[in-house]
């Protein structure tokens, strides 16, 4: 068996670590987003191949990353949100291991859209907002350029 494979995955570690500890709290979301989908869509392919081990150990890691992304919730500052996505992980979490014990690929394609929805919300939510201000007064009649914020 070739090394590449685990030399790749471990490339890869590396960098998803490096962009955490680099990053803030929203691009370690992001990260964990992004491995989520990464694990459940190799759980899916690894169903489809028949590949049981494989399958439960991308299932296992994708439960470990459910639990990472609970960590992150804050309830103090949206108390509703916070405790609405921390519902949410936790029937995501449920639906895996009924995937697992069940062997339910639909079951995996559930988290998965969900996560890709939770994920697109978060890029959404991370891109620069642009803003257009009037000012009354002298120049009333010119509207300024447009200034962008990071939301």
């Amino acid at each position: 068996m070739s090394r590449l494979p685990r030399h790749i995955d471990l490339f890869e570690t590396i960098e998803r670590d490096s962009d955490m500890l680099c990053g803030s709290k929203l691009k370690m979301i992001q990260v964990l987003f992004e491995s989520l989908c990464a694990s459940l869509a190799a759980a899916q392919g690894h169903g489809a191949n028949r590949a049981l081990e494989r399958k439960l150990q991308a299932l296992s890691r994708a439960q470990t990353i459910l639990k990472g992304l609970q960590l992150t919730l804050s309830e103090s500052a949206q108390p509703a949100l916070g405790s609405e996505l921390a519902e949410l992980y936790e029937y995501m979490a449920r639906r895996l291991w009924h995937a697992n014990a069940h062997q339910d690929a639909q079951a995996i394609d559930e988290v998965l859209s969900l996560t890709r929805t939770l994920s697109d919300a978060w890029q959404k939510v991370s891109q620069p907002v642009k803003m257009r201000f009037d000012f009354s007064g002298p120049d009333a009649g010119q509207l300024r350029s447009s200034v962008s914020y990071l939301a």
